[in-house]
Order: structure tokens, then C-alpha cells, then sequence
């Protein structure tokens, strides 16, 4: 990557021995067309209109340019809203009469962002924002790597450095952590393909000896909770709902903190996965005329930093 006259980044791509130069936004419209090719199939008609979902922390340059990105392949976009604001709506918060404060927690593979949103007759302030930008499904994937490592290198008195099988092993401590969101335990599996003789390594691990491994990780998820209610003086109890965004809010021990925080259930009405989508979705309906509520989401302008958390 450098610097287009000095101010503009512009990444270096090599294809077969051919160099080509893309800005940023470039990069972006390349993955709104697959996306938009997608559509095109799936609903037998051509997109020339589109509502796009960003970072509630984007300041109006990065909006700029996202808009640029949909515009360089003919999109014409209606509307840019923020994803706190999406996922709320998911949660059907756009149509609710009266005020409420919400809590959007969106725990993905590598980020932690958390909102507190005011919501009353369609109408979205974003009141404060905090995250953690190192911290999500991969952190906690990787404690249960390292114990993994250790066991193989205590079992067979030999490290495991070769990279096919470390994949392979990455591989079984994904789905080892998906299963243990639904069961107690689930056993990891496999041929060690670069030790002599191919040996297997067999463990079973169970959901407390996960949450063990991650307990410190598990609780930085409510530290920018805490930020955000303590930067608009709020009390807890004051929270009307909170929501959960991204797959890594499946974690039962995740659930259950914030549970106990609250001293109620976060709300898991809506796929956390699918959230921000379905909330883009029906925000798009509405604008088309094609969904039975007439409340769209209004956004008022971010006055608000998002706070950093490591």
C-alpha cells in the first residue's frame, strides 16, 4: 500500500505478475458487486437502488466514500445507516411509541462494539459508543489453540510446527467452540499428518474448562458496557433492552454476563449473525413502499466519539 499524493491510500495488487493500483473505495465496490450480483439472481431483477449499513464510529469522509463505492457501479444509494441503528431496527425498536434506551452489544470474530442508542418514534440518537478492536471469537479461539498445542506437545514430547496440521487443528477448535454453545462437552479429533507414523490426538473438552481458558476475555466484555452508560451518567437499571450482534454472542458465558449485569435476559429474538442485515433489509422495504410499517428510522447526527478499550 502507499500514499496517492501523499494523502490517499491505494493498494498494490499482483495477478499473475501484473501490478494494479485500487483505492480503497475500489476494493469496496469490487465486494458490493458480488453482493449485488447475488441479489440479482436471487430476485430475478436488477438492483439500482440500495440502503448500506456502516460503523456507527464512521465519520462523514468514510460515509462519503462508501457512497462513492455504490455509486461507482450505478447504485443509486437511498440511505446509509449505522449499524447499531440496523440491528435495532431488526428488533422491530423503529416502531416503538415511547422513549427507550438501548443497548447493542456486537461481539464478532475480532471486534467488540457496543452502543447506547435512544429510540423514540423511529427516531435513533447514538448517545455514547466504546469497543475493543482486539478482542472477539478469534481471541477466544485462540486460548483453546494454545491449550490444544500443549497437549500434543506433552502427549508426543514434540511441538506441532507444521502448518497444515496447526490448520487443521484451527479448524477442529472452531467447531469444538460452536458445539459447546449447545452441549456440555464435544471432543477434538485428529491425524497428526507430520509426526512419525500419523498418530491421532483425541481430547474431549468441556464447556467450563472453554470458559476457564477465556474467563479474563469473557469479562472485557462488559468494560465498554460500562463505558458508555458511565460517559451519559445512566444506571443500569435505566437500560430498557439490550441486544445482541455478531456470532460471538452465542457464547452461553457471554449471554450470561451480561444477564447478570443487567440482571435480566438480553434480548436473542433476532439471528445475531443476521441482525444488521435484516435491519438494512427493512429499512429498505420502507423506503420501497414494500414493508407494512410507515415508521422509517430517522438518524439524528453523531455527536459522539466512540471510546477505545483494550
Amino acid at each position: 500500500m502507499s500514499l496517492r499524493n501523499g494523502k490517499h491510500p491505494v493498494f498494490h495488487i499482483n495477478v499473475n505478475n501484473n501490478l494494479t493500483y485500487k483505492t480503497p473505495e475500489e476494493i469496496s465496490s469490487i465486494l458490493l458487486q458480488t453482493l449485488v450480483a447475488a441479489a440479482d439472481r436471487n430476485l430475478s431483477v436488477a438492483v439500482k437502488k440500495v440502503v448500506i449499513s456502516v460503523p456507527a464510529e464512521f465519520d462523514e469522509m468514510q460515509r462519503n466514500y462508501t457512497r462513492k463505492s455504490a455509486n461507482l457501479l450505478g447504485l443509486q444509494v437511498m440511505r446509509i445507516i449505522n449499524e447499531p441503528t440496523a440491528a435495532a431496527m431488526a428488533y422491530g425498536f423503529h416502531s416503538a411509541p415511547s422513549l427507550c434506551y438501548i443497548i447493542v452489544v456486537d461481539l464478532g470474530g475480532g471486534t467488540l462494539d457496543v452502543s447506547l442508542l435512544n429510540v423514540q418514534g423511529g427516531m435513533f440518537l447514538t448517545l455514547a459508543m466504546a469497543g475493543n478492536n482486539r478482542l472477539g471469537g478469534q481471541d477466544f479461539n485462540q486460548r483453546l489453540t494454545d491449550h490444544m498445542l500443549d497437549l500434543i506437545s506433552k502427549q508426543f514430547n514434540k511441538q506441532l510446527v507444521d502448518k497444515t496440521d496447526r490448520q487443521t487443528l484451527r479448524f477442529q477448535v472452531e467447531e469444538a467452540k460452536l458445539k459447546l454453545t449447545d452441549r456440555l462437552s464435544t471432543d477434538i479429533s485428529m491425524k497428526i499428518t507430520s509426526f512419525q507414523g500419523s498418530p491421532t490426538f483425541h481430547t474431549t473438552v468441556t464447556r467450563q474448562h472453554f470458559e476457564n481458558l477465556n474467563a479474563d476475555l469473557f469479562k472485557k466484555v462488559l468494560d465498554p458496557i460500562d463505558s458508555v452508560l458511565k460517559t451519559v451518567l445512566m444506571d443500569r437499571q435505566e437500560v430498557h433492552d439490550v441486544v445482541l450482534v455478531g456470532g460471538s454472542t452465542r457464547i452461553p458465558k457471554v449471554q450470561n454476563l451480561i444477564k447478570e449485569y443487567f440482571n435480566k435476559d438480553p434480548n436473542t429474538s433476532v439471528e445475531p449473525e443476521l441482525a444488521v442485515a435484516i435491519g438494512v433489509s427493512i429499512q429498505a422495504g420502507i423506503l420501497g413502499g414494500m414493508w407494512p410499517l410507515t415508521v422509517s428510522a430517522v438518524e439524528k447526527p453523531i455527536q459522539t466519539k466512540k471510546i477505545h478499550i483494550s
